[in-house]
């Protein structure tokens, strides 16, 4: 997918940026094998979707935002830190 694509150096960036901070930064393909549990159990309807598991909840929160630039998605994760 281009969108994916086009967010995989902000993604990786992310995930350097949070590495030791226990958050864990992780990609999960949710078409093919996958997509039934992607639907029914995330609801996820559209792709790429960023999700957030907060230990303390059992559901995940959406990332309500398409920017997919670095700042945004730190941004998104210290505001529900």
């Amino acid at each position: 997918c281009v969108v994916v694509q086009a967010m995989e150096a902000s993604y990786v960036e992310l995930a350097e940026k949070l590495s030791g901070s226990g958050i864990k930064v992780a990609k999960f393909r949710a078409d093919g094998e996958q997509k039934p549990f992607a639907q029914a159990e995330l609801q996820l309807q559209s792709f790429p979707t960023i999700l957030l598991f907060p230990g303390r909840t059992v559901k995940p929160i959406k990332y309500p935002s398409e920017k997919r630039d670095v700042q945004s998605l730190l941004a998104f994760v210290n505001s529900l830190r």
